[in-house]
């Protein structure tokens, strides 16, 4: 009853395709007045049965050990991106993509597409980030919120190309599905430290509250959000490209020098 009523609250039809952020400490502390013990899986198994097997899943299982240790093994390198993310890694319906930094675990029709894909780039157009886009991916935000889990903000702004980011290369060793180890790069974007992008993303959350194409959902005394991906892209875009970032990042250092020291 209780993974279930969770679940309708994001009234989610058979076909879907989900990125699913949360916070399961807040869902274990709601869940105590129905049933004794909570159990990740189960909400899993509930997000399945509302997306049906034409449906897609994908639970962020990001990782920085590439990046700060590289090293990296896709099976067995936890993330540091929530518990159900570290859930869906143990279970055998669900797939890791290769990217050492971005990962998701997937289930669901698009699974073997999005767990073949080859980017070297953390939010290159060939991604899973780029397949929210065009697999029309909505994102739930559950207990958590933008600040805390809009990572699909860095893909518009690597498609933007924007000043205050780089690309960044890390080389390290690299275990694949098959225990395999190999020498690999792989490319980051990251921040310039001198102008130090502080997130605002609740910011641009309202934004897209405001234009409906976010919602916010209470379930429990839990809030949560649903986000339509593909709608949002353009609207992050403006932002970056006729609003210098204001609804999404404050800098360390004057906004127009960040955007317009060249003019």
């Amino acid at each position: 009853m209780f993974y279930q009523k969770i679940v309708d609250a994001f009234k989610l039809s058979k076909g879907d395709s989900v990125w699913i952020s949360s916070e399961l400490i807040k869902l274990a502390l709601a869940s105590k007045k129905y049933i004794s013990n909570f159990d990740g899986n189960r909400l899993i198994d509930a997000f399945q049965n509302a997306v049906g097997s034409e449906g897609t899943i994908l639970i962020p299982t990001f990782s920085f050990e590439f990046s700060n240790k590289h090293r990296y093994d896709i099976k067995n390198t936890r993330c540091v991106t929530g518990a159900l993310g570290n859930l869906a890694l143990k279970r055998d319906d669900f797939s890791r993509t290769r990217h050492p930094m971005h990962s998701f675990a997937v289930w669901g029709k698009d699974r073997d597409y999005l767990a073949s894909l080859e980017n070297t780039h953390s939010f290159g157009c060939d991604s899973p980030f780029s397949y929210c886009i065009s697999g029309n991916v909505k994102q739930i935000m559950l207990g958590t919120d933008y600040v805390h889990a809009f990572t699909f903000v860095h893909y518009a702004e690597t498609c933007c190309a924007v000043p205050y980011r780089f690309n960044k290369q890390f080389t390290g060793e690299y275990i694949n599905g098959n225990g395999e180890c190999e020498l690999k790069t792989f490319d980051y974007y990251a921040r310039d430290l001198n102008i130090n992008p502080q997130e605002r993303f609740n910011r641009i959350g309202k934004v897209l509250e405001d234009l409906k194409l976010s919602e916010k959902i209470t379930v429990e005394n839990i809030d949560s959000y649903l986000v339509d991906l593909k709608k949002s892209f353009m609207v992050i875009c403006k932002d970056i490209t006729e609003n210098d970032c204001s609804n999404i990042y404050d800098f360390a250092i004057p906004r127009n020098e960040v955007f317009h020291k060249n003019n």
